[in-house]
């Protein structure tokens, strides 16, 4: 390797160690986290049947092994005589 080669070698090693170390101490690490819309069961998931189907649909979807469990021991499902049956997928 020539001189050229070395100086240029040290060069882009600074330079992305420079560029690694401005990502450590970028800060933004203060704002709160959002509040998981989830992590309670909606209220209208309890007055119908519909909203109840939107509720699980939406849990399904954002299910996460990382999520906290969510308590329904307190959840009455609804129900309805009248409501056509929703498609499963």
């Amino acid at each position: 390797m020539t001189h050229t080669h070395v100086k240029l070698a040290r060069a882009a090693a600074l330079v992305a160690t420079t560029a690694a170390l401005a990502g450590c101490f970028g800060g933004g690490g203060d704002a709160a986290p959002a509040a998981d819309p989830l992590a309670a069961v909606p209220e209208s998931a309890t007055q119908s049947v519909a909203g109840l189907y939107a509720y699980l649909v939406s849990l399904i979807a954002n299910s996460s092994d990382s999520r906290d469990p969510i308590d329904i021991t307190a959840l009455t499902l609804p129900t309805s005589d009248t409501t056509e049956p929703e498609t499963v997928n």
